[in-house]
């Protein structure tokens, strides 16, 4: 093999259909089962329909979100549209990976399932993979295997702590569709305040018969506050002056959990022979923990990088350099720019009743609000739009 792959979530499909479509060998082992359903909220901005050319009749999604509703602290709540009806997609994660698998099998790509694999090292470099039966050589390895990354741990690049890793816990919950439909419709909802997930969020995100109803902060926060997320997601369902009233009926079928992580979570990102994409390399929003499109985008970076070092014949670390330097221009300001809007508008609960608050008062902040959180518009974009209009800066904070 020219190229192997490590995890079949977005990063890892993407990385592999890179490399497929111009005609190398490549193989993407996957520790689990190819249809899984993977712990995570199921939004999908629109720029992922946009950039990856999602075919839109293969049903990919469960539901088209047409807004945001967005629940203060004070409860004071607001609802977020798009003109252009392009907030995005709301998906259970089995079907949407699944429909990546397959395409990027059109592209060549070649799957094992069930297989769990370790860094093949030899003289102190990764030189492909192993399993428990054998070693498997080949000239690149990309590893997508989340977080916290087996790869990078192993590899000592893994730099996870209590602030740059979150944790969520979440229900998928059944309720009628024509109740759905009555009470939140396409609409993916975000409850705000400390009392429910402190530094985080809790979310109720809508499927098809199912509302994914959870919740996530960071590991420090944690700590900090003794928190169990699982205790305040009970509470949350039950006690919620808002959320409450829209979940009576909801039955929860089972519980999931995952860990999150977010820029510097590993460094360097590449070595020889080897790049780490997607959610072990902490491409993931800091503000809202947007991972789907980001994973997709530095898998296929990573991809397009590994094509260009096989057709140089050079797969060295100084080479596999412009895996960073890419994925820097494409993604770097929102990972860098994200820890300054978090602190800006999330961390405080004065500062999400402000947000909230001036949405619902000035039209102007109303559209920046939704085009954020829809992913139309970059955190640097979101930042210098306020530093150019100070008198709307006022009224956000």
């Amino acid at each position: 093999m020219d190229v192997i792959v490590v995890g079949a979530g977005p990063a890892g499909t993407m990385a592999a259909e890179a490399v497929a479509k111009e005609g190398y060998a490549v193989t993407v082992f996957e520790k689990g089962p190819l249809r899984r359903e993977k712990p995570c909220g199921g939004a999908v901005s629109y720029r992922v329909m946009k950039e990856f050319d999602l075919d839109e009749t293969q049903k990919f999604y469960e539901r088209r979100c047409l807004g945001i509703f967005l629940c203060s602290p004070r409860n004071d709540t607001i609802l977020l549209t798009d003109k252009e009806e392009e907030a995005g997609y709301l998906v259970m994660r089995e079907k949407f990976d699944y429909q990546l698998v397959e395409r990027a099998k059109k592209a060549g790509v070649q799957f094992r399932e069930h297989t769990y694999v370790s860094p093949h090292i030899e003289n102190g470099k990764i030189r492909g993979i192993k399993t428990e039966e054998t070693a498997e050589p080949c000239d690149i390895v990309i590893a997508c295997d989340g977080t916290p990354s087996h790869f990078a741990r192993t590899l000592n690049i893994y730099r996870g702590n209590d602030y740059n890793q979150a944790t969520t816990y979440q229900y998928q919950m059944r309720l009628d569709d024509t109740e759905i439909d009555e009470i939140i419709g396409n609409n993916m909802e975000i409850y705000f305040g400390h009392e429910w997930a402190p530094y985080g969020y809790s979310w109720i995100f809508p499927k098809r018969g199912i509302l994914t109803v959870g919740n996530g902060t960071w590991l420090y926060a944690i700590k900090k506050r003794k928190t169990n997320l699982k205790r305040c997601l009970d509470r949350f369902i039950r006690e919620h002056p808002v959320a409450s009233k829209k979940l009576e009926h909801a039955e929860i079928l089972y519980a999931q959990s995952a860990m999150m992580g977010f820029t510097g979570i590993a460094s360097p990102i590449y070595l020889d022979n080897f790049m780490l994409a997607g959610d072990a390399a902490g491409f993931v929003s800091v503000p809202t923990g947007e991972g789907i499109y980001f994973s997709m985008a530095s898998g296929r970076i990573a991809g397009e990088v590994a094509v260009e070092a096989l057709r140089a014949h050079d797969t060295s670390q100084r080479f596999l350099k412009r895996y960073k330097k890419k994925t820097d221009e494409k993604m770097g300001a929102d990972m860098r720019w994200g820890y300054w809007l978090r602190r800006l508008v999330m961390d405080k609960e004065r500062n999400q009743n402000n947000l909230v608050r001036a949405s619902l008062k000035d039209r102007w902040i109303y559209d920046m609000t939704g085009r954020l959180i829809g992913g139309e518009i970059g955190y640097k974009t979101f930042l210098m739009n306020y530093i150019l209009r100070p008198d709307k800066l006022i009224k956000l904070m």
